[in-house]
């Protein structure tokens, strides 16, 4: 028997879009879409703070380690902004394609009952 080999994220969320029904798909694209926009804003909101000036002090090396912490947290927000921006459009997309496929297999299904196909 042969083995299925592992399947990335995607593949595997693309098999479940296509096994609900195509309207719980365009909900769960809505829902998506909005949740990541909301992420995203918030992480928007984070950046506007963050955005003050560090402050500058006599000692330089006195400086270093604050200039570390902000920028490790500046780094973090920065990369949660920019996956919630790509996200907020690749999972609603991946779902609308799931739709697309769920929408296509369920009509193929119904015109095999009508023709008394098995």
């Amino acid at each position: 028997m042969q083995q299925r080999g592992r399947t990335s994220l995607f593949e595997d969320l693309l098999n479940l879009a296509t096994r609900l029904p195509w309207w719980m798909d365009l909900m769960m694209a809505v829902f998506a879409y909005i949740g990541f926009h909301l992420w995203h804003v918030h992480f928007l909101h984070e950046i506007n703070t963050l955005n003050e000036p560090v402050p500058v002090v006599a000692n330089p090396a006195a400086a270093i380690p604050n200039a570390v912490n902000t920028g490790l947290a500046r780094g973090g927000i920065m990369v949660g902004n920019i996956a919630t921006e790509v996200f907020q459009y690749a999972v609603p997309g991946l779902f609308v394609m799931g739709s697309i496929s769920s929408a296509i297999r369920e009509q193929k299904m119904k015109r095999r009952r009508w023709d008394g196909m098995p």
